[in-house]
């Protein structure tokens, strides 16, 4: 399926109406962040992220997105280590609300896959990423996208951020997996 997204459906040729109205990011995103702690691999789950995307179909490379991520929504399935991972000593959730990346460049790299560069602002300290995105859904055809899905996958240094408790017993590079889904405005 997946194979079938190729760079024209995409990139949307002409047979695509132009959307200058922006994307927002739907309910359905969810954030996954892989946190190692002595061998075992926690995972975090935000679930409360909101943003605005300026995105055309016929030029992904013009992307520009202001996401935000509330680190209150921050959930691994135990609620002891919840309060841990939204305590002072991790996302400081009560003095830093959010964490923000914003989008400053898309760079198309194959037919459903492109590198996105911006910065992300963690606990009050803004740092530049690459993250790697694929095309996951356009649809619910080419000539209609009334959605769009993404893949992205990279890693974040919270030690970059201001953060180093607990290292080396709790991983100091994070993996991340965010699977975005948005609509247009």
């Amino acid at each position: 399926m997946l194979k079938s997204l190729t760079l024209s459906a995409w990139l949307c040729a002409a047979a695509l109406p132009a959307f200058s109205a922006p994307w927002t990011v739907d309910d359905s995103t969810r954030i996954q962040v892989d946190v190692s702690y002595l061998g075992r691999v926690v995972k975090v789950v935000f679930d409360e992220v909101n943003g605005a995307i300026d995105f055309d179909p016929k030029r992904p490379e013009a992307t520009r997105a202001d996401i935000r991520v509330k680190t209150k929504s921050a959930e691994t399935g135990l609620g002891l280590v919840n309060g841990l991972v939204k305590s002072r000593d991790y996302l400081n959730a009560r003095n830093h609300p959010e964490i923000r990346f914003v989008l400053q460049k898309l760079k198309v790299t194959g037919p459903s896959s492109a590198k996105v560069t911006g910065e992300v602002t963690l606990l009050g300290v803004t740092k530049p990423t690459t993250l790697d995105a694929k095309l996951t859904k356009l649809g619910p055809d080419k000539n209609t996208p009334a959605e769009a899905g993404f893949l992205l996958t990279g890693e974040i240094d919270r030690a970059a951020h201001g953060n180093t408790t607990g290292i080396p017993q709790v991983s100091q590079v994070l993996p991340v997996r965010i699977q975005l889904s948005m609509k247009p405005k």
